[in-house]
Formats: C-alpha cells, sequence, structure tokens
C-alpha cells in the first residue's frame, strides 16, 4: 500500500501542503547520512549513471580521474601484496622448502586461483563482495608467484623486477597516449596466443635450453602486447563501473611479464 511522503514543516504551519517532489526530497534527506556512511567505506563514487555512460573515454574528467584512481591504487595493493609474499619466502626458508617441498600444495592454489576468478567475475560489480573475492585470489597469485620466484637468486629477482618497471611504464604512456584502435587486431592476437600455447605444450616434452630462452622472449613479446591491448580496451571500451575486469586484466599482465622477464635472466646467466 502507497504511504503519502511526509509533509515539509513550513508547508504545515501555513496551511498548505507541500508539492509532492518536495516531500520526497524532504523524506530521502533523512537517509542521506546512511549513504554517507556507505560510500565512506567503500568509495562507490560511479553509480548507475556513470556505467550508464558507456566508455570510460566518453565519460567527464571527474569520473576518468575516478576510475583511474580507483584501478591503480587497488592494483597497487595487488602488487605490493605479491612483493610481501615473495620476499616472505626468503625471509623464511623453512616456508619456502615447505613449498617447494609440497608441489600440490601450489597445484590446489592454482585450482583455488581459478574458481575465485570466477567468482570475481559473477559478482565483479556486488560491493563489498568483490572486494573480498578479489582479495582472496590475489592471495592465492601471490603465493603462487612466491613459489616460482624462490627458484631464482635474489640478484636476479631484482633484476626482473627492475627492468618490469621500466617496460611496463613505457607501455602505460604509449597505451594512454596513443590514437590508434588496438582493438581490430584482436585476431591476430588471438592467433598468436594459440601459437604460444601449443608451443608451450611442446615444451613438456622438449628439454631444450635454447627452446626454453626463444619460449621465455615469445612470452615476454606475448604479454607485453597484451598489456597494451588491455590498457586501449580498458580506457575505449569499459564502463567506468568495470574497475575490478580492469585491475585483474591488467595485473596479469604485468605478472606473466615478470615472470617471463626473470626466466630470460635465468636462461641467459645459466650459460
Amino acid at each position: 500500500m502507497a504511504t503519502i511522503p511526509l509533509m515539509i514543516d513550513q508547508d504545515v504551519e501555513s496551511g498548505q501542503l507541500p508539492a509532492y517532489e518536495e516531500a520526497v526530497d524532504a523524506r530521502q534527506g533523512k537517509t542521506a547520512p546512511l549513504r554517507s556512511i556507505r560510500h565512506a567505506f567503500f568509495r562507490n563514487d560511479f553509480g548507475k549513471e556513470a556505467a550508464a555512460m558507456g566508455a570510460v573515454a566518453y565519460a567527464n574528467v571527474s569520473i576518468r580521474l575516478g576510475f583511474l584512481r580507483k584501478v591503480l591504487g587497488i592494483l597497487s595493493v595487488q602488487l605490493l601484496l605479491t612483493t610481501v609474499c615473495s620476499v616472505t619466502l626468503y625471509l623464511i626458508p623453512n616456508f619456502r622448502y615447505f613449498l617447494q617441498m609440497m608441489p600440490w600444495l601450489v597445484l590446489l592454489l592454482v585450482i583455488s586461483s581459478v574458481i575465485l576468478l570466477f567468482a570475481v567475475y559473477v559478482n565483479a560489480h556486488i560491493v563489498p563482495l568483490n572486494y573480498m573475492l578479489l582479495a582472496a585470489w590475489t592471495c592465492c597469485q601471490a603465493v603462487t608467484v612466491g613459489f616460482v620466484v624462490s627458484f631464482y637468486d635474489a640478484e636476479m629477482v631484482m633484476e626482473a623486477v627492475g627492468l618490469t618497471a621500466v617496460v611496463v611504464f613505457g607501455l602505460f604512456a604509449y597505451a594512454l597516449q596513443s590514437k590508434r584502435d588496438f582493438q581490430k587486431h584482436w585476431a591476430a592476437l588471438f592467433c598468436f596466443s594459440m601459437i604460444f600455447i601449443t608451443a608451450s605444450f611442446v615444451q613438456l616434452f622438449i628439454q631444450s635450453p635454447p627452446f626454453d630462452l626463444a619460449m621465455a622472449i615469445g612470452g615476454a613479446v606475448l604479454f607485453s602486447v597484451y598489456l597494451i591491448f588491455d590498457m586501449d580496451r580498458i580506457m575505449h571500451h569499459s564502463s567506468p563501473e568495470d574497475y575490478i575486469d580492469a585491475c585483474i586484466s591488467v595485473y596479469l599482465d604485468i605478472i606473466n611479464l615478470f615472470l617471463r622477464i626473470l626466466q630470460i635472466i635465468g636462461e641467459m646467466n645459466r650459460h
């Protein structure tokens, strides 16, 4: 049963009924503090109207900047967590040896990552569930990356981190200022990806250091291209509400690029 909105005090005193819009605004004003508290915790600044605007590139400046701040902020936390896990494995040798002797545990983390990734995409727009699922997925990824990094010397890891940072910064700058539409080349990128996946299966049966080095170089090139494509897709084809998808895509590109650069350094130091 519908209810009549509460009257505004000044209209009651003057003996006049308020307009419906004024009464609704007065009633909604009472719930404003609750919405403010929710926004203070989860900062869902874009809302439905931002999602209806389409691509980030066509939104106003404040929404574009807010989207970039949110994506870069979440991405920074993800990379920081991954760094902390990797450093922890070096500082606690017993933990590192435990993981190296229990590869099934890492396999369990990989399977958990896949399940959590699916859950994150399903609930990408449900706050705060999307943040919780993203945090759990990032933890699984961070431990897995730390496990891989633990097999390399610290000097190699630091060198790979520096090279990755330089490459990522350059690719970010290029993708953000470029006017080209990279999305029309997705078919070529897909073909290159299928070739790389097929070669990865072949690599399981061919123990050849030159082939391993070639695969590492090919992987670094592939994920560099993916980073450019994803940045272009995020800025020109994604909604401001798709910040979770943006964080996952860029995070995976950076992590895979780092691992391939680390593999290149390891192969070159082996000879």
